[in-house]
């Protein structure tokens, strides 16, 4: 981050601006802000971030989201998708990301806040009871 920040900041903008603290409305100012969106989980069962920031996205920012998190199923054709273990491949897909065309970043933005918004809580609702439905077929 450092050496990011030494190459590229300038007197009005940080490339790097870590912070590690709970501020749910700074959150959302980022969710609105971003060019790419990161979301690098080891191993996660959904990870709502990634459905989140895209539906607030003023930028038609770009998503690299790790292949090990539970949302790459649903989201991973708009996205860049990389293994939260490659460093080197980490680095490749935020540059990939950034290089994506304004139209394609706009296409594939639109398309993960359309797959949101359609397939929303009242949607996992519907599949989870469903699915008791059809197991408790398969029981009796």
């Amino acid at each position: 981050m450092r050496r990011v920040n030494d190459r590229f900041q300038t007197e009005t903008w940080l490339p790097i601006d870590l912070r590690i603290e709970d501020d749910f409305p700074r959150s959302v100012a980022a969710y609105k802000q971003f060019d790419v969106l990161f979301v690098n989980a080891i191993f996660d069962g959904l990870n709502l971030v990634a459905k989140e920031a895209p539906l607030v996205n003023t930028r038609d920012g770009a998503v690299v989201l790790s292949e090990n998190t539970g949302v790459s199923e649903e989201l991973g054709e708009w996205a860049v998708t990389v293994n939260p273990f490659d460093v080197a491949a980490q680095a490749e897909a935020i540059h990939e990301a950034f290089e994506i065309s304004g139209d394609e970043r706009r296409a594939w933005l639109e398309a993960i806040r359309a797959h949101v918004r359609e397939h929303d809580l009242a949607h996992w609702l519907a599949d989870q009871l469903a699915e008791l439905d059809r197991a408790s077929a398969r029981v009796s």
